[in-house]
């Protein structure tokens, strides 16, 4: 037996091996908690009624003219159903948990002071301090630094996971804001917990509006306006919860021997999205705008509407507008990936019930789809209600979004630049259990000096040569990019050329660098991307056993409108520079799957 496919038995293939599925009353929600945790034993939340939450819109801070801005990181008293009592969570702006949305505009800078304003720890039994970055006193002091995911940003002011800082300090991030109009979030990257911060509340929409694209009603491409009424967004994550209503997470590890809680995916029992479980809303009969962010720390979704005569039309990816809209019958989201897309309801009679579905494996790609073989689905996410006696939207779907009279000039396919990096995404097995004990890029751990240094000014191919058996959503920092394409490999083959020794522990860091390519053992023709990938993306899902092939180009201080390699300090005094690039399931992120690059002149 392999051992990728070793590790698949371990971990999935025993029934109860990634948890112990505790049956409620007939009829009834059960719930899987972790086998390896104390809480097995504790008696399970009740079983939750579904749809009967109204989903809540985020508030709206309006910076599109620019200016300031302070939202502070506090502790939360959040009830996620009415069923559930409270739990301790964090929250951004005098939330609860998440934040509020912010609104800026294309070449208007805004400034935004974050106070570290964070007490205990919702989740401290979970911090493991074998994990780079992580501290004992994360549990009562935990470190803050904010990510703005997809945004042009000086190195100073990207949230670099080394540019933390604790309670009772603050830090001022400018945000230049020079790029178009699209769906970004705000997140925390604290390193080594950044799966914790972000599990406990710390996210938010922030939402880049531009000429074409002005969030406001009458805009020129005839998008449904304005936002918190027909424009919406749609945070999607997955929880599990204790019976007190607090928020579950392990607390102890796969390998407790190396990594006493960290664990290689969390994956939730119940959908929460926007900070409700399984929500509902009510809409009116016409044509709404959902920007969606997959906010889970592991799961992906496949997301699709019960009702056939609904459609899903993808109408952006993560770094702006398509050039036209794409009917995708089924949306697959990794974690850190957004899509915006339009649902029409016009059609549907007042009463009419639909709900968004989701039939992603956990993990992705290869986890069972069933209960009973150890898997661990959400099939449900949300419901929406048609409600005809509200007012609807009046406009209808456009035709196109780029490249026509007062819209945005359109995308047009990558070309194969001369320059071309090798990076393989590979796993560290323990050889006892199958067990994963880190999960790397190019066989290297995050304190390694920078060593992908792209010139400004230059396009970029990056080969992304997954040897895993996961599909692992890359996310670069600074850089919108294109899918060129993706090819499968002989996984093998490539491994025995480039370390033969891995994925054991004998081989973690070492190999070749700059790696080998992986063309010559390529299995089949390269596959374009799908329609709806067509457009620029931050974040891209790396699925196991192909090249991923991206292109990029690094902005030269004129283009990005900062030095992209400007040098500054942390709070501890440290010199940084540069950015990362990394895994976005953050289990993996928060041990290793992470690496510095620098943009050099």
């Amino acid at each position: 037996m392999s051992d990728v496919n070793r590790r698949r038995f371990l971990v999935y293939g025993l029934g109860a091996g990634a948890g112990v599925v505790v049956l409620g009353k007939a009829g009834t929600r059960g719930s899987v908690i972790s086998a390896r945790s104390p809480l097995a034993a504790a008696q399970v939340p009740p079983a939750l009624t579904k749809f009967t939450e109204a989903l809540p819109i985020p508030p709206a801070i309006d910076r599109t003219g620019g200016g300031t801005l302070s939202l502070a990181m506090a502790p939360g008293s959040h009830q996620f159903h009415a069923q559930l009592g409270a739990a301790a969570t964090f929250g951004y702006g005098g939330a609860s948990y998440l934040g509020p949305t912010l609104l800026v505009k294309q070449t208007f800078p805004v400034s935004i002071t974050f106070p570290n304003n964070l007490g205990a720890h919702p989740l401290a039994g979970s911090i493991d301090t074998t994990l780079g970055g992580a501290v004992a006193a994360d549990k009562t002091t935990p470190r803050a630094s904010v990510h703005v995911h997809g945004g042009l940003t000086p190195p100073q002011f990207d949230g670099h996971p080394e540019d933390t800082y604790l309670p009772g300090n603050t830090k001022t991030y400018d945000y230049p804001n020079g790029q178009a109009a699209g769906t970004i979030w705000y997140h925390d990257h604290a390193l080594g917990i950044t799966r914790l911060n972000v599990y406990a509340g710390l996210a938010g929409f922030y939402l880049i509006r531009d000429q074409f694209d002005t969030g406001l009603a009458g805009n020129p491409l005839g998008l449904p306006a304005p936002y918190g009424t027909f424009e919406l967004p749609l945070v999607l994550q997955d929880k599990t919860f204790n019976a007190n209503g607090s928020l579950f997470y392990d607390t102890q590890g796969v390998n407790p021997a190396v990594h006493p809680q960290w664990v290689p995916e969390f994956f939730g029992d119940v959908a929460v999205v926007n900070g409700k479980a399984w929500p509902n809303l009510a809409v009116a009969p016409g044509l709404y705008r959902f920007r969606i962010v997959n906010g889970s720390d592991a799961r992906f979704y496949n997301l699709k509407l019960s009702v056939k005569q609904a459609n899903i039309l993808q109408i952006g990816t993560d770094g702006g507008l398509l050039n036209a809209p794409v009917n995708v019958g089924q949306l697959l989201l990794a974690p850190g990936e957004r899509a915006d897309v339009l649902i029409d309801f016009s059609r549907f009679t007042n009463g009419t019930k639909i709900v968004l579905q989701n039939n992603a494996r956990a993990p992705f790609p290869t986890g069972p789809r069933n209960k009973r073989k150890g898997g661990l689905p959400i099939p449900e996410l949300m419901q929406f209600t048609v409600d005809t006696t509200l007012t609807p939207f009046q406009g209808a779907v456009p035709a196109t979004l780029r490249g026509g009279p007062g819209q945005p000039p359109a995308i047009a396919p990558p070309t194969r630049p001369p320059a071309v990096r090798n990076l393989p995404l590979n796993e560290i097995l323990d050889p006892a259990t199958g067990f994963p004990l880190a999960v790397l890029l190019n066989n290297l751990h995050f304190d390694t000096p920078d060593i992908e240094t792209p010139t400004q000014g230059t396009a970029e191919m990056w080969n992304l040569i997954n040897t895993t058996a996961d599909t692992h959503p890359i996310h670069l920092h600074l850089v919108q990019f294109q899918l060129l394409e993706r090819q499968p490999f002989n996984t093998a083959a490539y491994l025995a050329a480039w370390n033969a020794g891995l994925p054991n522990p004998g081989a973690e860091g070492q190999g070749r660098h700059p790696a080998p390519s992986a063309d010559q053992f390529a299995k089949g023709a390269a596959k374009p991307p799908d329609r709806n990938e067509q457009g620029f993306k931050d974040t891209i899902r790396a699925n196991p056993g192909e090249i991923t092939r991206i292109v990029a180009k690094f902005p030269t201080p004129a283009d990005a409108g900062f030095n992209p390699d400007a040098t500054y300090t942390n709070a501890a005094g440290q010199p940084l520079q540069g950015y990362v690039w990394h895994c976005h399931i953050l289990e993996h992120e928060d041990n290793d799957m992470m690496l510095k690059y620098r943009v050099i002149p």
